[in-house]
């Protein structure tokens, strides 16, 4: 098997990794719940929400990664937080699908990656 362990001068430990994941994925749920919300209502997106979501997406990427499911887990953040759909058609699911293929996983499973915004 490939080690997937990447060098890097200021690792993060795996706990504070696993912290600032979950505080993503909780941030991302809610902004999500949040979208469908407005859009159903027709009401703009809380502020506060989008706030949080962007605070933790920054959090995420700006921790270092020390495997490359991480970097697939920011690539998916950073696709989240400014859409690189729209500067470049599945740009994120590119980039996803070669990190991912690396470790082998090649079947689209994205158990691993925060839940897509777009």
């Amino acid at each position: 098997m490939t080690d997937t362990t990447l060098p890097n001068p200021h690792p993060a430990s795996d706990a504070a990794w696993t912290v600032v994941l979950a505080d993503y994925r909780a941030a991302v749920t809610s902004f999500h719940a949040e979208v469908s919300r407005a859009a159903a209502a027709g009401d703009d997106i809380d502020q506060a929400t989008a706030d949080a979501h962007a605070f933790a997406a920054v959090a995420l990427i700006g921790t270092p990664a020390t495997h490359v499911v991480q970097i697939g887990q920011k690539i998916r953040a950073a696709d989240n937080l400014v859409n690189l759909g729209q500067l470049y058609p599945n740009l994120a699911e590119i980039l996803l699908r070669d990190v991912l293929g690396l470790i082998g996983i090649t079947s689209g499973d994205d158990r691993l990656l925060p839940y897509p915004l777009h």
